[in-house]
């Protein structure tokens, strides 16, 4: 796609940004880096970034756009404007490219990923001048599950603006005062062209939070931030987030004074006073927390850029009374289990996947060789009675590299029928999110009648003890979690059967064995489960066998049998082995299914 056509006098309009710059051959434009070469404009910084870094969303700024994620920031030399405060002036205003390395869009995305980024941030200069560049690395960036984001003064040209619908996912736009006069003579834009611009951000919904920079004398009068606010509540609306940033004196204004914080609070209180709900204080060090709209919460609680609290429920909703949040945000499937199952620190939780591995290292256990593992059974008790068990069966998958980890529990709070599959954006764990594999998720969803999605049934220990191991074993892999209620073994087989067929997918079975008997009743129980799974035989775990995961273990078993695979236990203990109370106990075994 082109951004130019035929101008005046021979020469050719650029249509990056709303300069519409005429540009005769062998010229560039305002900006310095888009060049009529004669028969076509070209971006003269394609491929060319000047900048390249790894940020916290937070700092671009975006308060609710994926908060606690990274974006990969990148910038080019060259600006279509000339503000004399600007604080990034070592690139924007150049007009020199360093051309000794070329970043295809590819290597862009690469690297983002690389650095486990969920966003590509084009910023540090005006965005919209090497939208070419951009427009390429956005395409590939959306197919590779990323988002886009643009920060930008906001003098994008209709042509490109509207192009960036459905491309470009978030923008933080500049509004760097309320005078035309001023943005005129002093930046080289158009207030009025800006306002526009706002108001179709919004209109081809793309998220948009606004920051105006306050400089003491120019921009810091009462009747000015009225304005600002007021034009935002009602034109662009009161969920729009307003970022005030306090100036410090950079460039060519180094003779006027820091923003004082005593302005900032005046301007924070203008925002509320006109109805807008986030409003934020920045580059001063202020907490920056954000409120529910509707109970006054805090949510997410922040100092500068980092988020030292995070209040809400499934990602996008107020824990205290259900509001859902502004912004974009990632759906998570919640901890709720760390600090009582295991521990909520993922130092601690290190610490004892490391103890469990010198264990193994040092006792007589012999791991299997030569086989590949399909599949795997394991318990969901707190770590320091079953996490040893557990561990066993995933320490003989360190050479596999599954796309996604379908992993199968019983529901032990929600009464239901059939199965629910999380089809949330995020698995939550105390060392980190897990992709949840919501494609995945759905076909299985349109596949068999008796799969829902039942939020509350993944409020679920038998499933959620699993996901620290399978972000170990699995670092790279996605996650399908399909809690079940009362269901059939032979539905959840058919399920199985699927993913065992699927060298992309491997299963894990989380269940728990005889429950609450003495010692000698749950050794009795617990023997016939092991014999039936050694042997993959459902008739001899119809004998008695008691576990509160049999569902998912016969389906496996059953499948198994079918594939011609074979299984071999691995480790078998009891809760007595840590409490030493024989009169109240509970089994656990593992398994490996190949």
């Amino acid at each position: 796609m082109k951004f130019y056509k035929e101008g005046k006098d021979n020469k050719l309009t650029c249509t990056l940004c709303q300069h519409y710059c005429n540009i005769s051959v062998g010229h560039t434009g305002i900006c310095g880096v888009n060049k009529n070469i004669g028969e076509q404009i070209e971006c003269l910084v394609y491929g060319y970034p000047a900048v390249i870094h790894v940020d916290p969303v937070e700092k671009k700024p975006l308060y609710h756009f994926l908060p606690k994620t990274k974006t990969l920031s990148l910038g080019t030399v060259g600006c279509n404007f000339k503000c004399s405060f600007c604080q990034n002036h070592g690139i924007s205003q150049e007009r020199e490219i360093n051309k000794e390395k070329y970043q295809s869009p590819a290597d862009i995305v690469k690297l983002a990923l690389s650095n486990k980024c969920d966003s590509i941030s084009y910023t540090y200069n005006e965005p919209t001048i090497f939208y070419p560049y951009i427009r390429d690395i956005a395409i590939l960036a959306k197919k590779n599950g990323l988002k886009n984001i643009f920060v930008t003064n906001g003098f994008e040209s209709i042509e490109v603006l509207n192009d960036m619908a459905g491309l470009i996912d978030g923008a933080n736009v500049d509004l760097k005062s309320f005078n035309e006069k001023y943005y005129k003579k002093e930046l080289g834009g158009s207030l009025e062209k800006l306002k526009e611009n706002l108001k179709l951000f919004k209109k081809i919904a793309i998220w948009i939070e606004v920051t105006t920079l306050i400089i003491p004398t120019i921009n810091d009068s009462k009747e000015e931030l009225e304005a600002i606010a007021t034009f935002i509540s009602e034109e662009l609306g009161v969920e729009t987030p307003w970022h005030l940033s306090a100036f410090h004196p950079d460039y060519k204004l180094l003779d006027i004074e820091r923003t004082p914080i005593q302005t900032l609070k005046s301007a924070y209180t203008m925002g509320k006073s006109k109805g807008l709900h986030y409003v934020y204080m920045g580059n001063a060090g202020l907490e920056n927390s954000t409120t529910c709209k509707k109970c006054g919460d805090v949510i997410l609680e922040r100092v500068t850029y980092n988020t030292i609290k995070d209040n809400r429920k499934n990602g996008i909703f107020c824990k205290r009374c259900g509001t859902k949040l502004d912004g974009i945000f990632y759906t998570t499937r919640d901890m709720s289990f760390a600090g009582s199952f295991y521990s909520d620190s993922c130092n601690e939780i290190e610490k004892q996947f490391s103890h469990f591995d010198n264990l193994l290292k040092n006792s007589d256990f012999k791991a299997p060789i030569n086989i590949i593992p399909k599949a795997i059974i394991v318990p969901h008790a707190g770590y320091i009675y079953s996490g040893f068990t557990a561990n066993v069966a995933y320490s003989l998958l360190g050479n596999l590299t599954p796309k996604r980890v379908l992993l199968i529990g019983p529901s032990h709070k929600i009464a239901f029928d059939g199965g629910s599959v999380a089809m949330f954006d995020r698995y939550q764990t105390v060392c980190g999110d897990i992709t949840i594999d919501k494609e995945y998720g759905q076909a299985l969803l349109q596949q068999f009648p008796f799969l829902n999605f039942y939020p509350d049934a993944h409020n679920e220990h038998s499933t959620e003890t699993q996901s620290l191991f399978i972000k170990k074993a699995f670092p790279n892999s996605k996650i399908v979690e399909i809690v079940y209620g009362r269901v059939d073994y032979q539905d959840i087989a058919k399920i199985i059967e699927i993913a065992l067929k699927d060298s992309d997918t491997f299963v894990v079975i989380s269940t728990d064995l005889s429950h609450f008997f003495n010692l000698d009743k749950a050794n009795q129980l617990d023997s016939i489960c092991l014999e039936a799974i050694a042997k993959l035989d459902i008739d001899i775990w119809n004998k008695g066998c008691e576990a509160c995961g049999r569902v998912g273990v016969k389906a496996l078993l059953d499948i198994a049998k079918k594939r011609k695979l074979h299984s071999k236990l691995l480790d078998y203990r009891t809760s007595a082995d840590v409490t030493q109370d024989k009169e109240r106990v509970v089994g656990y075994t593992s398994a490996v299914i190949y």
